[in-house]
């Protein structure tokens, strides 16, 4: 088999180099389920599917771009290979330790991994060396990624799911034997948990002498929780505007992706300082030991926190949670 040859399933990537709606949603309608299914089950929800599926897409319109991509294998194998290595690596990286693998077996070839080794190779270099002419396409890519959200908004949210109605008396009857079940079996004394106190505040940004369709493209990314996709674009602002406002939602990205010495070094150098992210900071650094379970070191860092904190009913709602 001549590994080289130009797979027909290369018309996707042309298609993705392109922004082609048409092939975007030819892509979620015929690739994405598969993706979905296996993330669904293997301790991911739908919202982590689609997220995975994004980042995915802007990593195969990007290697397009650059002209380093030819597809020599069927794209449905390529691409549910990269969705599934990157979902793991997610799993790998989380709180998670314990994770049943439940396997949907795709026919992989010899093409397919020479292709997920440079597609990864890729995505390092872009990390360690930055977007070099990113000024020149940054156009195209937020037009690629607005168009990207819409058609994956689209997809996600189409489907209604159905409601079950149950009638009043069964339904009371089934609380009632939830609540005798708990007052029995369960001790309601618990840790808290980081989802419950992790609402982070939306992005708005207004620096100056940095691109504006950056900033956006930035800004959006956080705003829709897709924190792998908008902590490149981070390091690539902070090169031309090292501001508080910036390094805090970096940071608070690194948070969210469990790279926690990174952001933690950071929200360090914001509390240190004496601008607006000061006690926000201090916040987060609690934040982010509740999630690695260090509940002491959680506790001492929110009785630092000012009363002035806009936020502060949340510090005594943990506090007392920590009690």
């Amino acid at each position: 088999m001549d590994l080289n040859k130009i797979h027909p399933d290369q018309k996707y990537i042309d298609g993705l180099a392109a922004n082609d709606s048409v092939v975007i949603e030819m892509i979620y309608k015929k690739f994405a389920p598969k993706v979905v299914q296996f993330i669904t089950n293997n301790s991911g929800d739908k919202d982590q599917a689609q997220n995975v599926v994004h980042e995915i897409m802007i990593l195969l319109f990007r290697q397009a771009k650059a002209g380093k991509l030819h597809l020599t294998c069927p794209f449905d194998a390529y691409f549910f290979l990269l969705c599934k290595r990157r979902w793991l690596n997610e799993l790998k990286n989380s709180v998670h330790k314990e994770v049943t693998i439940y396997e949907n077996v795709v026919s992989v070839n010899e093409s397919a991994h020479k292709l997920i080794a440079q597609a990864e190779e890729f995505e390092k270099e872009q990390k360690r060396y930055g977007h070099e002419n990113e000024l020149e396409v940054v156009e195209n890519r937020v037009a690629f990624e607005e168009n990207l959200i819409r058609i994956s908004d689209k997809y996600f949210n189409k489907k209604k799911h159905k409601v079950a109605s149950l009638k009043p008396w069964y339904f009371a009857a089934v609380i009632s034997i939830i609540v005798m079940f708990g007052l029995f079996f369960f001790d309601y004394k618990h840790n808290p948990s980081f989802e419950d106190y992790n609402h982070p505040e939306s992005a708005y940004f207004t620096e100056r002498g940095v691109s504006e369709a950056i900033l956006k493209q930035a800004e959006n990314n956080f705003n829709r929780k897709r924190y792998e996709t908008a902590i490149p674009i981070f390091e690539m602002i902070l090169k031309e505007n090292n501001s508080d406002e910036i390094k805090y939602f970096y940071a608070v990205s690194l948070l969210q992706v469990n790279k926690y010495p990174k952001a933690e070094k950071i929200f360090k150098e914001l509390e240190d300082g004496n601008s607006v992210y000061k006690e926000k900071a201090k916040w987060n650094m609690a934040l982010s030991k509740l999630k690695q379970g260090k509940y002491k070191e959680c506790k001492t860092i929110l009785e630092t926190i000012s009363q002035d904190y806009e936020d502060y009913d949340d510090v005594e709602r943990l506090r007392e949670d920590l009690e």
